[in-house]
């Protein structure tokens, strides 16, 4: 199973929101910038995780985007059900069927890996991580350091 780039380029924008709380905005030129991604496509993650009312936008000289709440009060999974429709991955998550195995197997896997999620929030992360940026896309190496 592998997430889209919605989930990590938007986890990296809110690290860099969490990273500037409770100061001003950051302007999708800026996320853009940082994070190495379209200004179309960073819109579209935040549009997404604004809609969830995990950030806000602001217009103007000065707007951009902001959490709407503490990073000790937003978790990884509430950005990463935002941004992949519920993290339902397989239809039997939601399914009320008791006589399918596979569908036990599935509904264990999703609550194993909502529990790892919500077990860590934009606060921890900069805890353990409070010197380091994002990873930004290299044609060389995938990951690279910013």
């Amino acid at each position: 199973m592998r997430l889209s780039s919605k989930s990590q380029y938007g986890l990296k924008a809110c690290y860099i929101l969490a990273q500037r709380y409770p100061g001003g905005c950051v302007s999708a030129s800026s996320l853009e910038k940082d994070i190495a991604v379209s200004g179309k496509y960073i819109e579209k993650i935040m549009r997404l995780l604004a809609k969830h009312g995990i950030v806000a936008a602001e217009r103007g000289v000065t707007g951009g985007y902001k959490l709407t709440r503490p990073p000790r009060e937003i978790t990884v999974g509430d950005i990463a059900r935002a941004l992949e429709d519920n993290m339902e991955f397989a239809d039997c998550i939601t399914s009320s069927c008791e006589k399918c195995a596979a569908g036990e197997v599935w509904r264990k896997l999703y609550a194993g890996i909502n529990e790892v999620l919500d077990s860590m929030t934009l606060q921890s992360m900069l805890d353990d991580h409070c010197e380091v940026r994002v990873c930004r896309p290299n044609s060389e190496e995938r990951r690279v350091a910013y």
